[in-house]
């Protein structure tokens, strides 16, 4: 048999075990720390003599924010310029029809899923084939249920060229009828 080792010996064992965790876990928040940094201040180098800097960051263009609560618009199934016709004059009337979409959620109304998501992709595709500020915005569709025969545009905004992610004053929300 062999001998049962001191029981100092486990007890340091244990303790240099617990010091590998400990710098292995201030080593991942350190890594977290320098990803969460802004971009310029990541590199951390300075530019040597002579090479051109980068401007400023005043004037280089800010990254578009979003409008966080969507405008809402019906529009009933149809043929594709009905369908455009429809959504174009709510776009006017509500005082968007220059903004640029972030993305679009549709909601078909149909007695059963298939329908419903189906119509609403329909329309999906009718949108980014006829308006220039929807065609590169995520659209997904889904189901609503109720009678068959509209669908509802939820459209959440990029802001403003100025950064102004404020809710545009003329839209309706669905957000606003629960």
């Amino acid at each position: 048999m062999s001998p049962r080792p001191p029981q100092g010996a486990a007890g340091g064992r244990t303790m240099l075990l617990a010091g590998w965790l400990f710098a292995d876990l201030l080593l991942l928040l350190l890594v977290i720390a320098l990803g969460s940094l802004p971009r310029e201040h990541r590199t951390g180098a300075t530019p040597k003599p002579g090479t051109p800097s980068s401007p400023p960051p005043s004037t280089q263009p800010a990254e578009r924010g979003l409008v966080l609560k969507p405008c809402s618009f019906t529009v009933r199934t149809g043929s594709a310029g009905s369908v455009r016709k429809q959504f174009g004059a709510q776009l006017r009337g509500a005082g968007v029809a220059d903004r640029t979409a972030g993305f679009v959620l549709s909601f078909g109304t149909a007695p059963d899923p298939g329908p419903g998501q189906e119509a609403a992709d329909r329309v999906n595709s009718m949108i980014t084939g006829g308006f220039s500020h929807f065609k590169h915005a995520p659209k997904r569709g889904y189901w609503k249920g109720g009678p068959s025969g509209k669908v509802r545009i939820d459209v959440f905004f990029l802001a403003t060229h100025d950064g102004d992610t404020s809710f545009p004053k003329g839209c309706h929300s669905s957000d606003d009828d629960s």
